[in-house]
């Protein structure tokens, strides 16, 4: 018997051990089979393409192969040679004008990418597109499309193009004024490209970040990256060129700064650079406007005016937007020397030049600078700054937006993030029993941990929901002790009413009547001291006749024990904290009949938003305000503390607390805060439809 199963067992070894030999054997195959198809296809695309485009001789012809290169690609049965010919022609149509059939080119080549689960044929089809929508200045599209690609090649860890797409995205960033965005994502540009060897790409993404520290205003860090740029700049041949972008960028930041001297001498050198008008013509233009304009800052003026009519001349040939910068610099040399009718002359060729290139950065600062100069059309010049100022200001958040819902919009991330796992585990066909067994694993695992973290969901609801029976109980315990209270108080002064009324008043009618008796007697001297003396006693009478009322009155006035609650509350930070606390709410609601548990989690919401507002906004006043809108509770907090920047302050603990209890009670809440004008926090809370808030307690609502 045991000789049977022994012989059994090996057996079954024998065959899982000749299963695996197959596998094994099949996927290698199967790995060089794929191999030589790649190698066979990227050879054949390129010869197809080179010969579509041999037969093209006329320059003005240059892509007229394309559409003939796109429908025989179309036309193909080889998948593999369709998929790489329709990527290869996406990247070659880009610069076409017949931007319809790129749009073709590039949609198919995404398409037959996600059907073929080949991640880098997405990326550079996402990546073309991006280049295509940047070139017409449709900048959302093109920081979709960029990012797109730069999640592919993150997750593939192409370092080295994830790097360069991340620069491409804070360029973007950078032309819509998103200086912080930019910053980020180049720092993570660099922490990509480190891993290459990449040295003009790290020269380019450090440089870039100088410019963004010097459009924020950091001034010492903008030089920092600019030094470090230099560094990479050294291990390149022929940098040159870079050499000098760089110096005249590092002139900028001095100029910006303030240091004309530094300024000066960095645009010097550029200038003394031999063959500098040659390596880059149309960067010794700008530096020698740059140049011009730091001695005009500091009233220098020698051959000020020929270093900027030269580089008119340069950009004029370019057709260089430069030119408004020549035209803003002579305005400012004419203004220094006093002749204003001139400087208006410049600015305002300066300003259409501008209005023309659809340069906004120079519109403005034409515009500011007329409205300086010229007296007569100052205020016209005003308006018109500041409407472009508040349209562009609006146009760059409406693009930033979009940006950030980009960022956050990760879905077809996840879903390619799950294609491309899929791939690394698909080896071959004859996996599928390996993939039972696992699937059989993940399954009984995946059930356990449901059970077990099905457990843990009920555990923790049962102790949220005991929680707030033991919550809802000590504030009705609290309600009801200061119902106590309120009533001893109410029985009290109706006891002092009756004994004014009754005792003190009546002593003082009868020694009145008294009085009036005696007052019948002749002797005139006694009269006129008894008359004396009953008008006192009725001034003493109508007093207290009146105090009586006002503490009857009291003793029946219905008493608002919630409001109560929250007006004790407030008034004990205002004890301990030297804090104004203001509570308006309408005296004609009946505020405690709300349900227990809409009170005790509005008095937590307001307890934990006055303790924020004694902890961090060092405010004077703190304001709760309840009303009733319609068919909600609703109940705002407002203080005039320091305020924050809410979107970029981290969620803690109180914040969370409060949308928790808001979402029991499948209300609303929003929060508004800016530096320096203090926090608003605003919660509505539903409550039945079409009734008062008395009637709609009677089915909503209990009392306490």
């Amino acid at each position: 018997m045991l000789k049977a199963k022994l012989i059994k067992r090996n057996k079954r070894l024998r065959f899982f051990l000749v299963t695996l030999v197959i596998i094994f054997g099949q996927f290698t195959l199967g790995q060089k089979k794929n191999l030589n198809q790649t190698e066979i296809t990227n050879d054949s695309v390129n010869r197809l393409v080179q010969s579509f485009q041999n037969k093209v001789s006329e320059p003005e012809d240059e892509f007229a192969w394309l559409d003939q290169a796109y429908t025989y690609a179309k036309s193909l049965s080889d998948e593999q040679l369709k998929l790489k010919l329709v990527s290869k022609l996406s990247f070659k149509s880009i610069r076409t004008k017949d931007t319809a059939l790129f749009r073709r080119i590039n949609h198919d080549a995404i398409r037959l990418g996600r059907i073929a689960n080949d991640s880098v044929i997405l990326a550079e089809a996402h990546w073309d597109l991006a280049v295509f929508f940047k070139r017409r200045a449709v900048l959302d599209s093109a920081y979709f499309h960029y990012y797109e690609a730069q999640k592919i090649y993150d997750l593939k860890e192409n370092y080295l193009n994830s790097g360069k797409l991340l620069l491409y995205i804070a360029n973007i960033q950078e032309s819509v004024k998103d200086y912080v965005g930019a910053e980020t994502n180049l720092i993570l540009a660099i922490e990509r490209l480190k891993q290459t060897d990449s040295y003009r790409d790290l020269f380019e993404t450090y440089n870039d970040l100088g410019v963004v520290s010097e459009d924020l205003k950091q001034y010492s860090k903008a030089i920092a990256y600019f030094n470090q740029a230099r560094t990479y700049l050294d291990k390149l041949d022929n940098d040159t060129s870079y050499l000098l972008r760089l110096k005249n960028n590092l002139g900028i930041v001095y100029r910006e700064s303030g240091d004309y001297k530094k300024a000066i001498e960095k645009f010097e050198e550029v200038l003394g650079t031999p063959d500098a008008n040659k390596i880059n013509i149309s960067l010794f233009a700008k530096t020698l406007n740059n140049l011009a304009l730091c001695k005009i800052r500091i009233g220098d003026t020698i051959d000020v005016e020929s270093k900027i009519k030269r580089s008119i001349v340069l950009n004029d040939s370019l057709e260089s937007g430069s030119l408004v910068s020549s035209y803003y610099s002579m305005a400012e040399l004419r203004l220094l020397q006093k002749d204003t009718s001139a400087s208006i002359e410049w600015a305002e060729k300066s300003l259409l030049l501008a209005q023309k290139n659809e340069n906004n950065k120079r519109i403005l600062e034409n515009l500011a600078f007329l409205a300086r100069i010229d007296a007569e059309k100052a205020s016209d010049y005003a308006q018109h700054y500041i409407a472009l100022t508040d349209s562009l200001q609006l146009e760059e958040r409406k693009i930033r937006n979009k940006f950030a819902r980009i960022r956050f919009e990760t879905d077809e991330f996840i879903a390619e993030n799950e294609e491309l796992a899929e791939e690394k585990e698909v080896l071959s066909q004859q996996k599928q029993m390996w993939t039972g067994i696992a699937l059989g694993f993940f399954l009984l695992g995946l059930s356990v941990y449901i059970i077990i973290n099905q457990r843990a969901k009920n555990q923790k609801l049962r102790f949220l929901q005991q929680q707030q029976e033991n919550n809802e109980e000590i504030f009705n315990l609290m309600l009801a002790q200061k119902q106590k209270v309120n009533e001893v108080k109410r029985m009290e002064q109706k006891r002092i009413s009756e004994e004014l009324h009754d005792g003190v008043l009546g002593k003082m009618l009868g020694a009145r009547m008294v009085l009036t008796g005696l007052n019948k007697k002749t002797d005139s001297e006694a009269i006129k001291e008894r008359s004396s003396a009953i008008v006192a006693l009725k001034d003493v009478e109508n007093e207290i006749r009146s105090i009586s009322h006002e503490l009857s009155h009291s003793a029946y006035t219905r008493i608002h024990n919630f409001v109560n609650s929250i007006e004790a509350l407030l008034q004990s930070a205002k004890g301990n904290n030297n804090i104004n606390t203001i509570f308006n709410y309408d005296e004609n609601e009946d505020w405690d009949s709300l349900v227990g548990d809409v009170k005790i989690n509005v008095y937590r919401i307001i307890q934990e938003t006055l303790q924020n507002a004694v902890k961090h906004a060092v405010c004077k006043n703190f304001f709760v305000n309840f009303e009733r809108i319609d068919n909600e509770f609703v109940v705002t907090m407002r203080d005039d503390g320091k305020g924050f920047k809410f979107e970029k302050e981290k969620k803690g603990i109180g914040m969370r607390n409060i949308r928790s209890r808001v979402n029991k009670l499948n209300g609303n809440w929003k929060i508004s805060s800016k530096p320096g004008n203090g926090t608003t926090i605003q919660v509505q809370i539903p409550l039945k439809p079409n009734s008062s808030l008395k009637d709609n307690t009677k089915n909503q609502l209990q009392d306490v």
